[in-house]
């Protein structure tokens, strides 16, 4: 095992509030890691995502989806993620696109599951691992919905009420106050380079780039 691990960043951010867009840009600036999704991958994980998101006409109990969504968490880190932080798999990162913190603004939030279940199964799933960098992407639900409607890639969450949302991003916010060292707020209101300009900045404060 390597002295120092390898730097862990994560994007989070409700739907619609262009986190997937600012990823895209943060690729070119750190080609040299190794970047996820969750729910995902892996093939185990990948499979436990069609299952609980794509499925729209499935009856999914949240704290169904808030197990599997930490199955498929704990096999991403042990079999993806920790090698790479622990200088097994060549690469200088690691990029996670979403991790337990969706979890607890989705389902904590959005659907009321006790969150200290959330973060009592996420520590396991997780072996307590925390990122070094939160990359927070907020935007209002009003607008966010409004954007993510005109995508084609819209799966149960995205579908739910506004009232959802507000809740997920209230926990979101709950979030930024438990791990202030870490978690930066991105404002998604601005133009997609005005917001990719600020996650490079963050990036470079925290000597990622």
């Amino acid at each position: 095992m390597v002295e120092k691990r390898k730097p862990f960043v994560v994007a989070e951010g409700g739907s619609g509030a262009g986190k997937t867009t600012a990823i895209e840009g943060i690729k070119k600036e750190l080609s040299d890691w190794k970047f996820f999704r969750e729910p995902g991958g892996s093939e185990f994980g990948e499979a436990m995502r069609e299952a609980v998101q794509q499925h729209k006409d499935w009856e999914i109990d949240p704290l169904a989806s808030v197990l599997a969504y930490s199955a498929s968490r704990a096999n991403l880190i042990n079999t993806q993620v920790v090698p790479v932080l622990e200088g097994y798999v060549p690469a200088n990162g690691v990029f996670l696109d979403r991790y337990w913190f969706s979890t607890y603004a989705y389902q904590g939030g959005g659907e009321g599951v006790d969150r200290e279940i959330i973060l009592a199964v996420s520590k396991m799933a997780t072996r307590g691992l925390l990122p070094d960098l939160v990359l927070h992407y907020d935007l209002v639900p009003e607008l966010a919905v409004a954007r993510k409607s005109k995508c084609s890639d819209i799966d149960r969450y995205d579908m739910k009420e506004l009232e959802f949302h507000r809740k997920a991003r209230d926990g979101y916010l709950e979030l930024s106050v438990m791990f202030p060292d870490f978690w930066r707020v991105i404002d998604s209101s601005q133009s997609k380079e005005k917001v990719l300009l600020d996650s490079l900045m963050t990036l470079r404060e925290f000597g990622m780039v």
